[in-house]
């Protein structure tokens, strides 16, 4: 955005706030309202319910919602008054506590409800302690001292679908750091017979420190996050605002889960997608295509906007886009968790069973990936063929089984191919250093010399570890 526009729109938000400021100050004198969340149902208006950020039925005293149609004057004003500001277009709350006061809106979609291909009861379904193990290797149950790796985080063996939260924010820039806002915060979770998405929106930047404490309501009981990319910048966003304004985010990441489907997307999909955005992933792996969605790199103008003029009929879009990327992240879950379960049935492609593969090396699953690699073997592609010859046999000699090894390089050493040189450096290793058998090691050194010089491979490195490696062997054989 131009450098002069933007100071303008800065200007503008400081002086909308205030002349907002007293006037909630008038608004919270006159009285206060009960908002509601509406159930999702495309056939049913629902009901509206009073609704405390953890998902509870309100009690009384326990939410503080306030309600006012005058949000200032001038242009802002003029669009409040004709009925676009958010909560007018969007059915929610404006929820108020000692920091302020933040918009809330909630749907409730039935465990029935499609989207990606599969019901969103489907992942509650799948999900168990030993699939937490595949899709978060830093998971282990409480009392389990095996090592999945340095970062193993403890968690309660009784796991489901219901202990998981799913989280995607939008911000007002993409770039990250302390100028960077999270002016809605989106969250996903299972409740009683439903898939709950409940928005938090912060309708200036005042309204922040007020919505990050009603994040914290909703925080605590959740073992399991589950975000696109949050690793790299939704959780790093969320962590900084919380920093910045002095308070304590509840969300203890040393203590929970943290699945994060775009690492495993790039692992399953990269060979096979030119891109691994959740957009690309919805098209071509889940089915799913969006109408008249909004561009995620427009957003932060969105919102520039409507800090302005206060019309929310362009948000109502941005939303809309947020929670589609929940929904999103609840059935791209359960299309990766039942691959990794099942990678033989569940995977349409040998590129996407070597990514599983990798997933499952990962988590330290070596029955599966064994199964995973052995089928790569035969694959058409020469590099998924490779690929899976090198982990295959790095997983049989990491084991001790080097007759299963031997038995795989002796066989590949056969094609007359790049993949046989491979298999014949092996193999000579294999007789130099385990069977000390020096005239074996020569024999097949000299076989791969032999070889590479027939398919004319000159590069420098391959063939000066032949001739370095057949050297030593001589010198040995002298002894």
């Amino acid at each position: 955005m131009n450098p002069d526009v933007l100071e303008k729109l800065r200007q503008y938000s400081r002086q909308f706030n205030k002349e907002k400021a007293g006037d909630r100050k008038k608004a919270a004198g006159e009285g206060e309202g009960t908002g509601g969340a509406r159930e999702h149902n495309p056939g049913n208006p629902g009901t509206s319910r009073s609704l405390t950020p953890s998902g509870n039925m309100a009690l009384p005293g326990a939410l503080d919602i306030l309600h006012t149609g005058d949000d200032g004057p001038g242009t802002a004003g003029e669009a409040a008054g004709a009925g676009l500001d958010i909560h007018n277009l969007i059915e929610g709350e404006i929820y108020k506590n000692e920091e302020g006061c933040c918009f809330i809106t909630e749907n409730r979609y039935p465990l029935t409800y499609l989207h990606g291909g599969c019901r969103l009861g489907d992942v509650a379904a799948g999900i168990s302690s030993s699939s937490l193990k595949r899709l978060c290797p830093g998971f282990r149950p409480v009392g389990d001292d095996s090592a999945y790796n340095n970062t193993n985080i403890g968690i309660d063996t009784n796991i489901d679908i219901r202990d998981f939260l799913f989280l995607d924010i939008e911000t007002t820039g993409l770039a990250g750091g302390v100028g960077t806002v999270a002016f809605l915060v989106g969250t996903g979770f299972f409740k009683d017979d439903s898939f709950v998405v409940r928005q938090y929106f912060m309708r200036d930047y005042d309204e922040e420190i007020a919505m990050l404490k009603a994040l914290n309501l909703l925080f605590p009981p959740y073992k399991v996050l589950v975000t696109f990319n949050g690793k790299a910048f939704d959780m790093n966003i969320i962590r900084t605002r919380y920093t910045y304004n002095r308070t304590r985010c509840e969300l203890d990441e040393e203590e929970t889960g943290h699945i994060d489907l775009l690492l495993l997307a790039r692992r399953l999909w990269k060979e096979k997608l030119e891109s691994c955005s959740l957009s690309s992933l919805e098209e071509n792996i889940l089915g799913e295509s969006r109408v008249d969605d909004i561009p995620g790199e427009l957003i932060p103008q969105v919102y520039f906007k409507y800090v302005v003029d206060r019309d929310a009929r362009e948000i109502k879009r941005v939303m809309k886009h947020n929670e589609l990327d929940i929904l999103s992240m609840v059935a791209l879950l359960n299309k990766i968790n039942n691959m990794l379960r099942d990678p033989i049935l569940e995977t349409s492609c040998d590129y996407e069973l070597m990514g599983v593969g990798k997933v499952l090396e990962s988590a330290g699953d070596s029955e599966l990936v064994v199964e995973c690699f052995e089928k790569c073997m035969k694959s058409g592609s020469p590099y998924t063929r490779y690929t899976a010859l090198k982990k295959l046999t790095r997983i049989y000699k990491r084991e001790g089984n080097y007759a299963k090894a031997v038995e795989i390089w002796d066989i590949t050493a056969r094609n007359q191919d790049f993949f046989s040189i491979f298999s014949l450096i092996e193999l000579a290793k294999y007789y130099e250093h385990k069977e000390k058998n020096i005239d074996k090691a020569i024999e097949v050194t000299e076989r791969a010399m032999r070889l590479s010089v027939a398919m004319g491979i000159y590069e420098d490195r391959l063939r000066g570890e032949l001739k370095k490696r057949m050297e030593r062997l001589k010198r040995k054989a002298q002894f």
